[in-house]
């Protein structure tokens, strides 16, 4: 490899660091569990930004399958966690216009 690559490596290498730390933050304080989800997403897709990463500089084709699945998982829980959340402000909606949370 050449020195732009290396040097455009080192950089994302950097990013991503800030980026994990930033998620793990935001995961041990976050107030509601909805941060909490979103940080885990953002720390899948910044593994999957490092292996890929790792995969240009090594050159070795293995890790795409790995890539592969972890975007899989990380599409697959943020999905069910949007659903979730969806589901669950439904129901308060429900439960607010059927009067029972008026006083009644």
């Amino acid at each position: 490899m050449d020195l732009a690559t290396d040097i455009v490596l080192g950089v994302a290498a950097v990013l991503l660091a800030v980026a994990g730390i930033i998620g793990v933050n935001r995961i041990a304080e976050g107030p509601t569990q909805l941060d909490r989800s979103v940080a885990a997403d953002l720390i899948v897709a910044v593994a999957v930004a490092s292996l890929g990463a790792w995969t240009v500089w090594s050159d070795g084709p293995t890790e795409v399958l790995i890539l592969l699945l972890l975007s899989l998982l990380g599409f697959t829980g943020a999905v069910s966690v949007a659903r979730l959340v969806a589901d669950r402000m439904a129901t308060r909606r429900q439960y607010r216009s059927s009067g029972e949370g008026k006083g009644q």
